[in-house]
């Protein structure tokens, strides 16, 4: 009979851990942007700001570089346009990736305070008693 509870307890779980599983990707997937799989935008800069005007947030992009063999192009277009929650293809010779634009900073960024050093506890000397 304890047997049976507890296999009638664990499925329970099971159960409601797929039902809130289900619900909780459901909720997710409006906040999140719809990716456009049916337009390709192609671009041969890495600059944002060009490229923020050819494509639009979502789309697949093409970045084809007019140069062949710098490989720090590609890197610094995926660091700059694509959106990094998803799958990048990087070579040398160009990326493919869904572009998400810069966003511009709301609030400065913080600049790091050196940390306060500990101080050492100087004490005057005492004078000896009389």
């Amino acid at each position: 009979m304890r047997k049976n509870v507890i296999g009638i307890t664990v499925l329970c779980l099971a159960w409601l851990g797929l039902i809130i599983g289900c619900d909780r990707n459901k909720s997710t997937a409006t906040t999140e942007q719809v990716i456009d799989q049916a337009h390709i935008c192609e671009t041969n800069t890495w600059e944002p700001q060009v490229v923020a005007e050819r494509c639009s947030p979502g789309q697949k992009v093409v970045f084809l570089p007019k140069v062949y063999g710098n490989e720090q192009l590609p890197v610094l277009f995926a660091a700059t346009n694509c959106d990094l929650r998803y799958s990048i293809a990087l070579t040398n010779g160009g990326v493919a990736c869904i572009y998400a634009p810069l966003q511009k900073r709301t609030t400065p960024p913080q600049e790091e305070k050196p940390q306060a050093q500990p101080q050492e506890n100087k004490q005057q000397p005492q004078k000896p008693k009389k």
